[in-house]
């Protein structure tokens, strides 16, 4: 009843809690590696590897729970969940300002612990020894979270000088970012240093096998015509896709000798989306 009574009062829609208007979007277990030069290194081919980072908001993980039951009779909507949601963050953090590590849900361990090393007397210490140096939370991940990692395929490695960051990927018509376009319409790419530019550029739909893998055979990706380019931004990119393309999976690859301002790169660099798919 004291819920029922909270999730219809005028102050919980006031805190937040509004009507998903965020799109959940669907995964293929596949993922994007950037490799940056590695500064530390006299070797100037040594790299390390990050991987390109999609943040999944609150939001559509509430949408994404709601779609994964919508056929069962839970009772469950979005105010429930954001309200039982809130409510856990507040005892996690209660827990964690305790003292205690905390179990996040089956995903793994959260737990305090201190930065740096130390140089102490061990038969004459107090808390002292530990003055100024910094608490941190740690996080050890549970089996099923490592389980669910080692199912992740790499759909294509780029390396990152100053290559185009593609954050989104927007069907125009619908203004969803659920990554599914049509043929003959139009799409914007959201993100950083996008801006068509120099020889050798343009924007390619970089076909995808059953497997998530890319097509590496360049000769292969199909490039939009020049005239198709609508507008052209470094944040933003909005394009008319080509009526031949043929209705599948692909990445979205950006190419350009682009970096910022009024200047260029010497070479062009490639960045790519995650798979998108296109309708006929």
């Amino acid at each position: 009843m004291r819920i029922r009574k909270l999730l219809t009062s005028r102050r919980f829609y006031d805190k937040e809690y509004i009507a998903m208007s965020t799109p959940y979007t669907d995964h293929d277990n596949v993922i994007n590696v950037v490799l940056h030069q590695n500064q530390f290194s006299e070797d100037e081919n040594s790299y390390y590897g990050r991987v390109t980072r999609n943040t999944v908001t609150l939001e559509q993980l509430i949408k994404g729970i709601l779609d994964d039951n919508e056929n069962t009779n839970t009772g469950l909507n979005a105010y429930i969940l954001n309200f039982a949601m809130d409510r856990m963050k507040a005892r996690i953090l209660a827990e964690i300002k305790a003292g205690n590590a905390v179990s996040l849900l089956g995903l793994g361990t959260a737990y305090l612990t201190l930065k740096g090393s130390f140089t102490v007397d061990a038969g004459n210490i107090d808390v002292s020894a530990v003055k100024g140096k910094e608490l941190a939370v740690a996080f050890c991940p549970s089996t099923d979270l490592q389980n669910a990692v080692s199912q992740l395929k790499v759909g294509s490695v780029s390396v990152g000088l100053r290559a185009p960051a593609i954050n989104a990927v927007i069907n125009s018509a619908t203004k969803s970012a659920d990554k599914k376009l049509s043929v003959g319409k139009c799409a914007e790419l959201q993100g950083n240093r996008l801006k068509v530019s120099g020889d050798g550029s343009g924007i390619f739909f970089v076909p995808v096998d059953s497997e998530g893998k890319s097509e590496s055979d360049e000769s292969k990706w199909i490039q939009v015509p020049d005239e198709n380019i609508i507008k052209n931004y470094p944040k933003s990119l909005i394009f008319q896709i080509p009526e031949t393309l043929e209705a599948a999976k692909y990445l979205l690859a950006v190419r350009t000798l682009y970096s910022s301002g009024n200047t260029t790169l010497k070479a062009p660099v490639t960045g790519f989306s995650s798979v998108i798919e296109i309708a006929a």
